[in-house]
This record gives structure tokens, sequence and C-alpha cells, in this order.
């Protein structure tokens, strides 16, 4: 994952962030006169604080006390930086929040929690290349002096679009139809403590476009603002029958230095077929066939200036197991090693079929086309009665 696409994802989720505990900030622990007019100026005051622009907050707001007070939030929006053309940034159709009555003049009210519906959050780069998010971020350098604790966070029907004008104007991703359920969400004060946040019991779910609806759990999340970096003990991203688990996440991402990032992944045995049409190929074989099945996959991951990296990497595809190292740079290198390969199974299942194999061709001539370079070693493979030993097989860059 490239450092831009890094930066990106952080801003993100601080969006989607400082748009439900904003409203929390402003309302609980900065005024407890819940006057309309004046919590519409404070949410905009504060927001606009936080996240350095201008908040609209056109829309109707609703207040109801005793013994929960309500507030209902409309229509509103975050602008652009000033002179960038094109929609807001951010815009919603509907934030609730709950608190109860008797502990609003308290430092530390009981919440209920925050739920934001249609949120649309429209990331772009325009022709000349200056974009409307990496600006963001508050200029109040003063740490915060009241505790956060937010016992859940819910964003409903959200839609996340990144468009790079120097390219097109087309959208280069579109994730709709995505709603996020958290647990605590807790900040201490201070400022070591209160850069600190940790996040419990995240369920995500976003349907990019052309596949099936992608489903992150997080059970902890645990962030330093001031570097930034990010800690994930374990977490599970499941695509159709897909599901990969990884461990040990660590991310940091320090000011004018390289980001960096390790931890390890397991993919769980599922058959071939499945992870070709995931990446929008035909598979090449029949999905019954007896064959073409991954038996595991896993390594760990390092993302350093030079790339990503892949090490203690395990395969298994039926009986023939691989290990070795991919690193992911300007060009994609690979080493590994194997034992023995019976190649007569999958050429009889390729031909099997054939008479139905996609008009497309065969998936690989799309590996081909990467600028691949490594080799594969095996100890032996077996074909028609003849046997081959000590077998390397070395892959050149045929893209440039």
């Amino acid at each position: 994952m490239t450092r831009k696409r890094q930066r990106t994802l952080l801003i993100v989720g601080g969006l989607l962030a400082s748009i439900a505990l904003g409203v929390v900030l402003v309302v609980v622990f900065r005024n407890p006169l819940l006057n309309s007019a004046l919590v519409r100026r404070e949410i905009s005051a504060v927001l606009r604080e936080e996240l350095g622009r201008k908040v609209d907050l056109s829309g109707a707001m609703r207040i109801d006390e005793w013994p929960w007070v309500e507030l209902n939030v409309g229509r509103g929006s975050i602008d652009n930086p000033a002179g960038f053309k094109g929609p807001p940034l951010a815009q919603w159709d509907l934030i609730e929040m709950r608190f109860h009555y008797s502990t609003a003049y308290e430092e530390e009210p009981l919440l209920y929690g925050v739920v934001i519906h249609g949120l649309k959050i429209d990331l772009r780069i325009d022709a000349a290349g200056r974009d409307n998010f990496s600006d963001l971020g508050s200029r109040d350098p003063t740490p915060p002096s009241v505790p956060l604790n937010v016992p859940r966070v819910e964003i409903r029907d959200a839609e996340v679009r990144f468009t790079d004008e120097r390219e097109s104007t087309a959208p280069k991703f579109v994730a709709r139809s995505i709603t996020l359920q958290t647990g605590k969400v807790e900040r201490g004060v201070g400022p070591v403590e209160g850069q600190r946040w940790r996040i419990s019991d995240i369920d995500l779910r976003a349907k990019p476009l052309d596949l099936d609806t992608v489903v992150l759990r997080v059970p902890l999340l645990s962030v330093d603002a001031s570097v930034p970096a990010a800690r994930i003990p374990a977490a599970t991203v499941s695509l159709g029958p897909i599901r990969l688990r990884l461990s040990d996440l660590a991310v940091s991402m320090p000011e004018g230095k390289p980001s960096q990032a390790a931890g390890r992944f397991a993919l769980d045995p599922v058959p071939l077929a499945a992870l070709i049409e995931a990446a929008g190929q035909q598979p090449p074989f029949a999905r019954n066939s007896p064959w073409f099945r991954l038996r595991g996959l896993s390594g760990s991951l390092s993302q350093t200036e030079q790339g990503l990296l892949v090490d203690d990497l395990r395969v298994g595809i039926d009986d023939v197991r691989l290990t070795g190292s991919i690193s992911v740079g300007r060009k994609i290198r690979f080493s590994l090693q194997g034992k023995r390969l019976d190649l007569d199974r999958y050429i009889e299942a390729l031909a099997d079929n054939s008479s139905t194999a996609p008009t497309g061709g065969f998936p690989g001539k799309t590996l081909l086309g990467l600028p691949l370079e490594g080799t594969v070693r095996l100890d032996s493979a077996v074909s028609g009665g003849l046997r081959m030993r000590e077998i390397t097989l070395e892959v050149t860059d045929r893209s440039r």
C-alpha cells in the first residue's frame, strides 16, 4: 500500500470520526444550553476548528429533552478548500445522538451513542494536482482537557468516491452501501493520552463496484495521533467465500519520514476459482474440479520506502507446497521453492474445460503482462511418465 493511499484511508477514517464525535464534543462538553440556534453555531464552529473547513448545517435540527436529551442534526456538508471546484468533500442526511439529562453538566456525561445517515465522502485531485483532503486537521495545538467515552458510533448507507482528474473525470474508486458499527470510542486527556484513541468492536461493510460486499472486523484499534500510528492485534477481511486473517498489524506515518507497516496474514482454504473471479476473471477450469484448491496461504508483511515485502511465504495448492518471498515495488520480484508437481492432473483439468473456456483466455496472460521477475524452483515434476528433476522456471519482465 502506497503512502498516499495510506494517508487517504487515514483521512477517510478521520472524517468519519470527526463528524460523529464533533457533535458530541460541542453539545456535551462545550455548551449544555440546548438552544437550537446556539447548538447549530457551536457545532459549525467546533467542526471548522477541528477540520479547518467551513461546515454548512442548513438542515433541520430538533432537540428533545428528558430524561434523554436527543439531538437530530439534519442535512449538512463540509466544504472543499477555497477555490477548489466540485461537490463538497463530505455530506450527510442526518446525525442522531443521545445523552442523559441528569449528567449533562458533568465532565463525563452518560452517552448513548452517535448515528450518521447517508454520509457521502468525495475525495478528489484536480487537473492541477491539488486535492481537497490533505490539509484537513485541527490547527489548535492545545491538548484536550476532557476525556471522551462514546459507547457506540454507527454510520448507515455511506458512500466513498475517489477521483483523480489528472487521469480521468470518472471516479477511480467507488464504494457504496457502507455501514460502520463500533463499540466504545475512547480518548484520554493531556498532551500524551489526549492523542491516544481506542476503538473496539469495529464492523465495516462496503460494496465496491462489481464486487461482493467486503466485511472488515476489528476487535480493537489503537491510534496515536501524535505520530500518527495505529496498532491492530487482529482483524478479518471477508469477500464472499474468501476470508483473510490479519494479526499484529502496526502502521506508522511520521511527518517527513517514510511510512512503515508490519504484520502477518493468513488466507483460509478456498477454491482458486473464487480468487480468480474476485479478480474479475473467469477460471479456465471447471468450478467442480477436484484440483485447483488453495489449502493455505500465509506470511509476514512489511511496508518500507522501497515497497511491500511478503516474507516467510507459505502456499499450499492441492498437495503442492511452496515457500519463499515476494517484493512489490516498481517490479514484482519473487523467489519460490517447492518439491513435487504432478502436471498431468492440471493439464487434464484444463483440457476437460476447453470447450467452455472463457473467450478472454487464461488469466495467466494478465499476470504475464505485469512487471514480474523471479524464479520458481521445484525438486521434481511428473508428466506422461516423464520425471524431471531440479527444475528452475525463470520469469523476466515483459511489460517494458
